[in-house]
């Protein structure tokens, strides 16, 4: 998982990563079983080895986030249906992420927390989810953000079982000289991030204005660009737009990244229909565009 205010780590991903990415890109609606055989087809496409997809399969399988079906000889699998609802609130906040000014009452959440040294399993777990949360680290003991995720901190720190710690919500003294409050997060190297998807966004724009992008490599090009978008927005800690530098680029490389992701949507379709062969009525591949997720459904 990315770190909440550091740009996200590249390298190859692993089937169990892609998996999630390419059903939600074509299946993101669909309750119908897609065949194993297409999937292992699809992350080949992706470069990932076949017998790389069929172990994380079944070990997605066996974790309770895919359901198996099996008709003679061969083995089907879609999305957990106790897990569609979490997969789709978490699909329209990742089409939303960057969409709207994030606004601020000027209030600092801090939690102030002390662990022995012994404790060092204690404390790194602490960190992270801390970092989950968006939290930054401006010293050793002080974690802090300018949300207010109180319950979710509360629980946090009751499932660690950590007492000795204090909790407040304050203002910053402003002072002449001292340590600038966003230091708790690395927005350097999280500009660099989003200058790094900026520049793929550009590339692809370029090659489809051009008619020089396949079928075959829409597909590829769209699955890159979600997994990017998907790492920043984890590694984002949605600092308020008061507290961030001049010309920061969330908002200019959403527009990048939606324009982009969603025309290459028709061809990648193509390919993906041609990989799954016959998936079945119910398991039709279909593409979306953002704004399909980013809303929520139409209940009337």
């Amino acid at each position: 998982m990315p770190t909440p205010g550091r740009a996200p780590a590249s390298g190859r991903p692993t089937a169990a990563e892609l998996l999630p990415t390419v059903l939600g890109d074509y299946w993101f609606h669909s309750r119908g079983f897609i065949p194993s055989a297409a999937l292992v087809r699809l992350l080949a496409e992706l470069g990932v080895g076949a017998d790389a997809t069929r172990a994380a399969l079944s070990r997605l399988s066996r974790d309770g986030r895919l359901e198996r079906a099996r008709r003679g000889r061969h083995t089907s699998y879609r999305l957990a249906d106790a897990l569609v609802g979490h997969a789709e609130a978490q699909g329209r906040r990742l089409m939303r992420f960057g969409a709207d000014p994030v606004a601020w009452d000027g209030t600092w959440t801090c939690v102030a927390f002390s662990i022995p040294e012994a404790d060092a399993r204690r404390r790194a777990r602490l960190r992270r989810r801390l970092r989950a949360l968006g939290f930054g680290a401006l010293f050793d003991g002080l974690w802090i953000t300018p949300h207010a995720p109180v319950e979710a901190l509360d629980r946090c720190l009751a499932d660690l079982g950590v007492a000795d710690a204090a909790v407040l919500r304050a203002t910053e003294v402003p002072r002449p000289a001292g340590v600038a409050l966003t230091s708790a997060w690395d927005l350097a190297s999280l500009r660099a991030g989003y200058d790094e998807l900026a520049a793929l966004v550009d590339d692809i724009a370029g090659r489809l204005a051009a008619s020089a992008v396949t079928p075959a490599e829409a597909f590829v090009a769209r699955s890159g660009l979600m997994r990017a978008w998907r790492a920043l927005a984890m590694a984002d800690p949605l600092l308020p737009d008061a507290l961030l530098p001049a010309g920061w680029p969330r908002r200019r490389v959403r527009e990048g990244f939606v324009a982009t992701y969603d025309a290459l949507g028709p061809l990648a379709e193509e390919r993906v229909r041609a990989l799954a062969g016959e998936a079945g009525p119910d398991a039709v591949p279909r593409y979306h565009r953002v704004a399909d997720v980013a809303s929520p459904p139409d209940d009337s």
